[in-house]
């Protein structure tokens, strides 16, 4: 029996087979169990209640990730989600073997067979990609960026396969998958529109003359249109949808075009190139060239010099190219470069920004991905053919160890930083808050990691539905207050919109408004026997000169709610987010309630309770979990949170139970592994002093 098989057909199936397996695997291995932060909690909510997110949005992964998110499988639909994306990204890694194949098929002008040695190498190289920190990243949660870099490596394919028959008749018919899949991708993330000038000058350096064919013509702009239509189904998604996150109207053409050019983040489809929000070299093309050299050219570390090994590949795949069909290399390299140029040009990123681009320029690191397999596989075939020859055997034999453990070098140098299994950090911070707020509570939240995590585990996992979540930055879209009354017709909303815009024509100027207290201490939040007022006064005064519509909505809620829903307002916000309100704000966790007393004394039974029984903080004392910056922020956000237990312990004088208090949370949320800075850990260690 022949365990590898004959024919080279077979031999490269069975290794694409392995390569997605072993890339499937890992990935599947290191995924997280659950949501983490920034996209995956958005997207995971946006396919599990086919909601229309903000654009651009992605409505391609929302359709495939929808009947996922309800399949009775694993713990969680984000479980499954993540599981989705592995699978996602073992299809990008068996793309860049398929094509560096490919190449290797149209300089051997279509023979069938390369051998089994650049099989090997191909294989080799397209691993190689596969443990890259980028695309593992992406490969271990649902996100958008995943998709992005399967059509990357589809345009790509159709790229080659129409360079093989170019000149035939029937070549249009590619162009036409071409423009099919540049006008789906605007339905996935847009990013590989970037790709669009490289496409142009690859036609142009095959055969100039296609740009002179009607057919060609008439295939490429068809197409595009085709793919492009596909986006108009987010008008009847939106329609039917009751997603907390369709929020913008579509019922008109008009409030199509508005979302589709991105007029809410600046208009114009965000194309703009000049002036540049940073200096161009210094921050945007060195943080373009940071990622790159993070994925291909990594010196030191556990990996050693194993590290640059893959930038090497990469060149060298470009000279062989080149010394095999010097026109293909140009176009090669002239698609890649002007692929580079337009990613740095389009994102135009600010200095400092606060989150990294790094997955917008995954599709970058595609084709350079293809030219390293490619390389290892003119590599791997050298290796073979030195192999025969008696005195060169040994030094064959060290060079084929060598590319063998190229991906094993990306393989170690990264596992550590990429195992999400063990990371429950942002699923325990969403819970934490949901279930320790009073009942049928109005949480008032700040932004995206404050707000889709909890939305995500009240929708998907039935955490606390009582509870109504309302982001005050989403609450001033025009739509908002619209959109929350048409899921909650109860919801304590009442102003008219000529009231709404009566508030927002106001000046700077404080207005007093007298709002009644009605209940009891207990409904109040207030400790039993406790007395109220019978009403209290807030000063309104807009924050920046005049009222936003945020503001007027928070104003409405207050005036129309009537105390009979607690109001919470999460610490993210910031003690000024409460604005007016502040007075009223007590500190109950992760969240200030507003009760009717002012600089109301501290709840200690009620906090201890949230933060150390209630509460739930996986991952923060196990160093096998690494934390990323914003859950490091988490951390010290549940240390501040335990700040005015500590101060009402002091003020007892039981420095006892602080210390017991402190170190209960020190040891759930360590501080060395919040990377604080030395004077804060002190004056944190300080907390408890006689």
């Amino acid at each position: 029996m022949r365990l590898i098989p004959e024919s080279p057909r077979s031999r490269s199936r069975t290794l694409a087979f392995l390569v997605a397996a072993i890339a499937t695997a890992v990935f599947w291995r290191t995924a997280y169990p659950t949501i983490t932060w920034w996209d995956s909690s958005e997207y995971s909510l946006a396919a599990g209640t086919l909601g229309v997110m903000a654009a651009p949005a992605s409505l391609l992964l929302t359709l495939l990730g929808w009947p996922l998110a309800h399949l009775p499988l694993g713990p969680s639909p984000a479980r499954v989600l993540n599981l989705f994306a592995g699978v996602l990204a073992a299809v990008t890694v068996l793309l860049v073997y398929v094509l560096a194949m490919r190449l290797l098929r149209v300089q051997r002008n279509g023979e069938a067979d390369p051998g089994a040695a650049p099989m090997v190498g191909a294989a080799l190289g397209a691993l190689t990609f596969a443990f890259g920190p980028t695309l593992w990243e992406h490969a271990v949660k649902f996100t958008p960026y995943v998709l992005t870099v399967v059509f990357t490596g589809l345009i790509l394919f159709v790229l080659l396969r129409w360079w093989e028959r170019a000149e035939h008749p029937s070549a249009w018919r590619w162009l036409a998958l071409l423009g099919l899949l540049f006008g789906l991708d605007f339905s996935v993330h847009r990013t590989n529109a970037l790709l669009i000038p490289g496409a142009l000058a690859w036609i142009l350096f095959r055969y100039p003359e296609t740009v002179g064919t009607v057919r060609a013509w008439l295939g490429g702009v068809g197409g595009l249109v085709a793919g492009l239509a596909v986006q108009l189904l987010v008008m009847p998604i939106a329609a039917i949808s009751s997603s907390p996150l369709s929020l913008n109207d579509l019922s008109t053409f008009s409030g199509f075009w508005s979302y589709i050019s991105l007029e809410q983040r600046g208009g114009g489809f965000l194309v703009q190139l000049f002036p540049r929000n940073a200096p161009f070299w210094s921050v945007q093309v060195a943080d373009f060239a940071r990622v790159l050299g993070s994925n291909v050219l990594h010196l030191g570390g556990a990996a050693g010099i194993l590290g640059a090994l893959p930038a090497i590949a990469a060149v060298g795949g470009l000279v062989v190219l080149w010394r095999n069909d010097r026109r293909l290399a140009y176009a090669f390299a002239a698609m890649l470069f002007l692929q580079m140029a337009a990613t740095v040009l389009y994102f135009n990123i600010p200095a400092q920004y606060f989150r990294s681009f790094d997955r917008h320029y995954l599709p970058v690191l595609m084709p350079i991905a293809i030219l390293g397999a490619y390389g290892m596989a003119a590599a791997m075939r050298a290796v073979a053919r030195a192999m025969v020859t008696p005195s060169s055997r040994m030094l064959a034999a060290a060079a084929a160890l060598v590319l063998v453990l190229i991906p094993m070098g990306q393989l170690i140098r990264n596992w550590p930083a990429q195992d999400a299994s063990r990371n429950y950090v942002t699923r325990d911070f969403a819970t934490n808050t949901l279930e320790t707020l009073p009942p049928n509570a109005i949480l008032f939240t700040a932004g995206d990691n404050d707000t889709f995590p909890l939305l995500y585990v009240q929708e998907l996992e039935g955490v606390r539905h009582d509870v109504t979540i309302i982001n005050v930055s989403l609450a001033n879209l025009p739509t908002f207050a619209r959109q929350l009354q048409r899921r909650e017709p109860s919801f304590p909303l009442a102003m008219t919109r000529a009231e709404r815009a009566a508030w927002l024509a106001r000046d700077s100027s404080v207005t007093a408004l007298t709002i009644p207290v009605t209940g009891t201490a207990e409904s109040l939040g207030l400790p039993p026997g406790t007395a109220h007022p019978s009403s209290i006064t807030i000063h309104v005064k807009p924050r920046y000169g005049k009222m936003f519509p945020a503001e007027i909505t928070v104003l409405d809620i207050v005036r129309t709610n009537n105390w009979r829903r607690p109001l919470c307002f999460a610490l993210t916000l910031g003690p000024e987010g409460m604005e007016w309100l502040q007075p009223y704000g007590r500190p109950d966790g992760l969240f200030w309630r507003i009760v009717p007393l002012a600089e109301p004394r501290t709840d200690e039974t009620l906090l201890r309770k949230n933060l150390l029984s209630l509460s739930r903080y996986r991952g923060y004392a196990d160093a096998r979990v690494t934390l990323d910056r914003f859950s490091t922020q988490i951390g010290m956000l549940y240390h501040f949170a335990l700040q005015p237990l500590l101060a009402a312990d002091q003020a007892r004088g039981d420095l006892g139970r602080c210390r017991e208090d402190r170190t209960a949370l020190e040891v759930k949320v360590p501080l060395e592994r919040l990377a604080l800075p030395a004077e804060m850990r002190e004056s944190i260690g300080r907390s408890c002093a006689g």
